[in-house]
């Protein structure tokens, strides 16, 4: 079984996913950090010399490999905050993973990545005043991926790292 974490950037999906293949005693892996391992470069300088089409490609070609080559009973997979935009990609993670959508609000994510969005290839230029019109922007292009692909969606607004995974461990 792999179970796999989607939702926007700074939602917690890393950290989340982190944590609960701690607590299920299984390998955890972050589909951006596999990219990165793979290239040998960070996803923020693949953006850049790329751009985000060449990058959504590598993406969908990492993703389908990982679950193609996957030999692990259980496996904890956090997924890039744009995976889901791919139509192969949802299909890839509807038919070989029990996804759950980490869903918060605007303002939620907005306050999160006001901290964090450095390494944020999408935001990371962007100044205080234009960062909820991005956020608003990005997660209304992102928001039916998640939702179509999504076997269970947990509102995260509020609720602690713990109080997640006690959902998420009841729920699976």
């Amino acid at each position: 079984m792999i179970i796999s974490l989607t939702g926007f950037m700074g939602v917690g999906k890393s950290t989340i996913a982190e944590k609960l293949s701690a607590h299920l005693y299984c390998k955890h892996i972050d589909l951006d950090s596999y990219i990165e391992e793979s290239r040998g470069e960070k996803i923020v300088d693949i953006f850049s010399s790329l751009g985000e089409e060449n990058f959504r490609e590598i993406e969908e070609q990492a993703l389908e490999n990982l679950l193609s080559q996957n030999r692990e009973k259980v496996m904890v997979l956090s997924l890039g905050g744009g995976a889901l935009i791919s139509p192969k990609n949802r299909e890839l993670i509807k038919s070989q993973t029990q996804c759950i959508y980490l869903r918060a609000s605007i303002e939620t994510l907005t306050q999160r990545l006001m901290h964090s969005r450095k390494s944020r290839p999408l935001v990371h230029k962007e100044e205080n005043h234009a960062l909820s019109n991005k956020i608003d922007e990005l997660y209304l292009e992102r928001e039916q991926g998640y939702r179509e692909s999504a076997s269970i969606i947990i509102d995260v607004d509020n609720l602690s790292l713990k109080d997640v995974l006690v959902k998420i461990l009841s729920i699976i």
